[in-house]
């Protein structure tokens, strides 16, 4: 039977009504009512089928046509009799209908969220529908709806910081990513020669701003202040401020007067589950600093042990974050005796996964619990080993089981730099056996190690991406051999030599063969030229060339984002489809700088531009270099 709204349908069919029409309806109606069933169902479908046909083009009349049609088979396919045919006929009409009309309903709603992204790119409902939906994103769309945010977030942290800034001017989902990027970490520094507003500004904002203070998950304050009232000042606007710092998991207290026991009492207070904790000054003040529990990393570099804490307070850190502690940073002034026995006792040390020994002394006590210390994957011994020859039995006594170390068989950082053991060639034999068979070692830096046991290692090293290198004579010969030692993948490599065949810019081409490297420093140990030691017009001279051949090594190296040149850096800016290439100056070292503050766009880079050893102590305040 005809369905029961036939005659709306027909008559809403009919236009503007006529007496012609009427009988023409009426003749139509008397017609269909004399076929059987099946010839009536047979009518509908193909009725239906003329209406799909039709309705391709008629997006205005979307809604009506939509229902029509879901009304008709639905009608046509409860009809009994049908031929299976038939209805397969009318059951893939029906859902090419449905799919049509999905469609476009979708695109519209799209065009929703388009808006909303425009409006609002941070809304929390928009990001959750876009993180659910697989839909197919076109090239018209906007960047930030083609990928979901995360993504966008994980390719930001793999721009340098310099490079990151344009995200500000993008757009304003782009600036919100690179935003809680730059503020990550924050480094400020208060001291007599330097100025206050920033800082002061920073506070300021904090407790303003929750938004922005969520944002800051690590701060470190650089102090070069005598204790008066101006440091006194400082303090109170800092202790004010800190509760804002809602979101803070690494703190670090950087330089003199060092980190007392009223501003741990005061840290403690505000965020007592901090994941990292560094003190980096001359002498270890910070009294209950044990305290703190739950964290991951400890960082204590002092000059020596005269402080107002007792050394045995870095043994209860130790335990006292046994279950969490897995980063470890011990150092202390060269030439002092000091001695990390006492802390080494405590039984985290096997717990750790990194470790670093900083220009320190180290006994063979210490080195004997590193050996037991089997989840470590990345170790720096920097300093004085107090039992040379001991150190070399220990590192001697590695064997290879099975494929398996049995000394240090997780590890994936090295880095050895001795001082005053140059001519202990034993120590850097076992160095060298030991480092034998590693393949997933990635970061290595062997410090003064003679070129010849370095050279001899490097074939072993299969997932090595980042090598600092010392070659004393360097010449063609040399730089092709350690070219052809190391992978193709290198990420980063820094190459320091005593003299050289030829200038070091004009080896950059060899380095060709490293299609992803980001970073590298040619260093022998040269400085820019000085003003005061030349007249004007050969400092201009010399400066310039300095210039010309730094670029030189980012022109012929296309996928360098930064250049090391005779212990300088530099961000390498590419404009005109790259055709232009300048060269921008990072600053230079601070004095008890530890290895952070300049971005150098990965890890990688980072550790093996390391620039606190050895740390300097003997000129106060935070000059520069």
């Amino acid at each position: 039977m005809p369905p029961r709204n036939a005659n709306a349908n027909a008559n809403a069919m009919a236009g503007p009504s006529s007496h012609a029409q009427d009988e023409l309806t009426q003749t139509v109606f008397g017609a269909v009512e004399s076929l059987s069933q099946v010839r009536k169902a047979g009518f509908l479908l193909e009725t239906s089928l003329a209406l799909i046909e039709s309705g391709r083009s008629m997006l205005t009349d979307l809604c009506r046509y939509g229902d029509e049609v879901e009304n008709y088979l639905d009608v046509y396919l409860r009809t009994p009799g049908l031929e299976n045919k038939d209805m397969a006929r009318a059951l893939l009409a029906r859902g090419n209908a449905r799919k049509t009309a999905s469609e476009r309903l979708l695109a519209k709603a799209q065009q929703d969220f388009q808006a909303v992204a425009k409006l609002d790119p941070s809304n929390r409902e928009l990001q959750g529908y876009l993180r659910k939906s697989n839909m197919i994103h076109f090239v018209d769309e906007p960047a930030s709806q083609r990928a979901p945010p995360e993504i966008w977030e994980r390719i930001a942290r793999f721009i340098p910081r310099y490079h990151l800034r344009s995200w500000l001017f993008v757009s304003a989902f782009h600036r919100d990513i690179a935003v809680r990027l730059i503020f990550h970490t924050i480094d400020l520094y208060f001291g007599e020669d330097q100025d206050l507003n920033r800082g002061l500004d920073i506070f300021d904002r904090v407790k303003a701003d929750p938004v922005f203070a969520s944002r800051i998950k690590a701060l470190r304050l650089h102090w070069a202040y005598e204790e008066n009232d101006m440091f006194d000042l400082m303090c109170r606007m800092f202790k004010s401020a800190l509760p804002s710092f809602g979101a803070l998991r690494e703190f670090e207290w950087i330089g003199y007067p060092e980190f007392r026991a009223d501003m741990v009492q005061a840290v403690l207070q505000a965020h007592p589950r901090l994941h990292t904790l560094g003190l980096i000054g001359w002498h270890f003040d910070a009294v209950g600093v044990s305290a703190f529990s739950g964290l991951r990393r400890f960082i204590l570099r002092a000059e020596d042990d005269d402080g107002f804490a007792d050394m045995g307070e870095v043994r209860k850190v130790l335990d006292q974050n046994q279950e969490t502690l897995r980063h470890l940073t011990l150092g202390a002034y060269l030439q002092r005796n000091h001695s990390w026995d006492h802390a080494f006792q405590s039984a985290t040390i096997r717990n750790l996964a990194h470790l670093e020994l900083v220009d320190t002394r180290i006994s063979h006590v210490v080195l004997a619990r590193i050996a037991h210390a089997h989840r470590l994957e990345s170790l720096t011994l920097h300093g004085t080993f107090e039992e040379p020859c001991s150190a070399s039995v220990v590192f001697g006594s590695d064997h290879v089981i099975e494929g398996v170390h049995t000394f240090l068989p997780h590890l994936e950082e090295f880095r050895f730099v001795m001082v005053g053991h140059d001519d202990e060639l034993n120590l850097f034999q076992s160095v060298a056996q030991f480092l034998r068979q590693r393949p997933k070692l990635r970061r290595l830096d062997l410090g003064s190690c003679p070129w010849d046991l370095v050279h001899g290692v490097l074939p072993d090293l299969s997932g090595l991406r980042v090598l600092r290198v010392r070659i004393a004579n360097l010449n063609e010969s040399n730089v092709r051999a350690l070219l052809k030692s190391v992978p193709r993948e290198m990420q980063a490599l820094h190459l320091e030599c005593a003299v050289s065949d030829k200038p070091l810019h004009e080896y950059a081409p060899g380095f060709r063969i490293f299609p992803s490297i980001t970073m590298l420093h040619l260093d022998s140990n040269r400085r820019r030229p000085q003003p005061n030691l030349l007249s004007d017009k050969e400092y201009q001279l010399q400066t310039d060339q300095w210039a010309v051949n730094a670029r030189s090594i980012a022109r012929e190296l296309p996928t360098l984002d930064f250049v090391g040149w005779h212990g300088e850096h530099y961000v390498v800016v590419r404009s005109g489809e790259r055709a232009k290439v300048d060269l921008k100056e990072l600053p230079a070292r601070r004095r008890l700088d530890c290895a952070k503050g300049v971005d150098f766009g990965s890890e990688d880079a980072a550790w093996m531009e390391r620039k606190d050893l050895p740390m300097d102590y003997e000129t106060p305040g935070l000059q520069q270099t």
